[in-house]
């Protein structure tokens, strides 16, 4: 992997972490890995890295700012020749909605004041169960993520009542 840039958003061993975990959470049942908070693509190349494992598994990473970082995390992943991913740019809080059904992994590196808020979202939202990781930067040093699971919130049917139907007995009294 070719990651381009200097800036870290994470240290080497919180990558390479992040790359085993993920890894290790593709199975069949794997549709599309969500990452909120491109950045520049350092945890970008190593989420793409590890769906690569998986001809059907694609990463849709998405952020606000597309030109803060040069080289960018299309010219990481490019170099590295890794073209399972979409990398889209622009209302962060609209896209992460959006695209919240299409992923059975989600990686967040972004909203860390308001991670309940974007889980009770992502739990109202989920249609199949769903891997959520997300780094809690106030305790990145003793653990870097955190993982959460979460399922699709499936109603139970209501089962209809078999009709009551009273049966009378009729005689016929015949003469």
């Amino acid at each position: 992997m070719n990651y381009l840039n200097r800036f870290k958003q994470i240290s080497d061993e919180a990558a390479e972490a992040l790359h085993g975990l993920v890894s290790d959470m593709i199975n069949k049942n794997t549709t599309n890995i969500l990452e909120v908070g491109t950045y520049a693509g350092q945890a970008t190349l190593r989420l793409a890295a590890a769906a690569s494992k998986s001809e059907s598994v694609r990463v849709i990473s998405i952020d606000e700012n597309h030109d803060s970082f040069s080289p960018t995390a299309e010219e990481s992943l490019k170099a590295s020749n890794l073209f399972n991913t979409s990398v889209e740019f622009g209302e962060l809080d609209r896209r992460f909605e959006e695209n919240i059904v299409k992923a059975s992994i989600i990686y967040i590196d972004r909203f860390h004041d308001d991670i309940d808020a974007k889980m009770e979202i992502i739990k109202r939202n989920a249609i199949v169960p769903t891997k959520v990781i997300f780094r809690n930067p106030k305790n990145s040093d003793d653990f870097p993520f955190e993982v959460t699971e979460v399922g699709p919130v499936v109603k139970p049917r209501a089962r209809k009542k078999a009709p009551t139907t009273e049966t009378k007995e009729t005689k016929k009294e015949t003469t």
